[in-house]
């Protein structure tokens, strides 16, 4: 379909611990895949994973670094090397997938005043305190992504959020990926 022409020189950071398998890793290379073929560059800051080899195919660059951890000094680390990488890249937005590298990320993008983005892939329990604050991490970006209108109202029910910060963006399927005529 038509791509949105982009700003020139976009580049778009997303942050995603691993690339394995699932909705946001797909996600994640769905939208790389899109970048660049609108003629933005699409950076995936990440541990690394099989779907890695499919982001560089596509024309993304692979920023490999333990953004999966939860360590709190780790967390740090990735701070400072996403800071580095979003000055040295010219990142236009940060974009994090996941809590625990969303806080590294949001600390990068604070600190080079780059805008940031959060999508919220699912319905996270809080049962605590402490939880809803880590869970919050997601909603602290400049817009916020719900994947479906359900995970909207949990958002909107679980957090302080305005409404107009948060959109609903439904994951899709690549229907060629699927076509019955591929199969012998």
């Amino acid at each position: 379909r038509g791509a949105v022409p982009l700003p020139p020189d976009f580049t778009l950071l997303q942050v995603v611990p691993e690339l394995e398998t699932g909705g946001a890793e797909q996600s994640t290379i769905d939208v790389a895949q899109a970048v660049v073929r609108a003629g933005g560059t699409a950076l995936v800051a990440t541990r690394g994973g099989r779907m890695a080899s499919r982001l560089t195919a596509d024309g993304g660059r692979l920023a490999q670094m333990p953004v999966q951890t939860k360590n709190p000094l780790t967390m740090l680390g990735n701070a400072a090397r996403l800071v580095a990488l979003i000055r040295q890249e010219k990142v236009s937005i940060v974009h994090a997938r996941s809590r625990a590298p969303a806080f590294s990320a949001l600390w990068a993008a604070k600190a080079t005043g780059t805008p940031f983005v959060a999508t919220y892939h699912g319905v996270y329990k809080a049962q605590s305190a402490l939880k809803r604050w880590y869970n919050a991490v997601m909603t602290r970006g400049d817009l916020v992504i719900a994947n479906s209108d359900y995970t909207r109202a949990h958002v909107l029910a679980e957090h302080d959020l305005d409404p107009d910060r948060l959109v609903t963006i439904p994951r899709g399927v690549d229907f060629e990926r699927f076509d019955p005529a591929f199969v012998t």
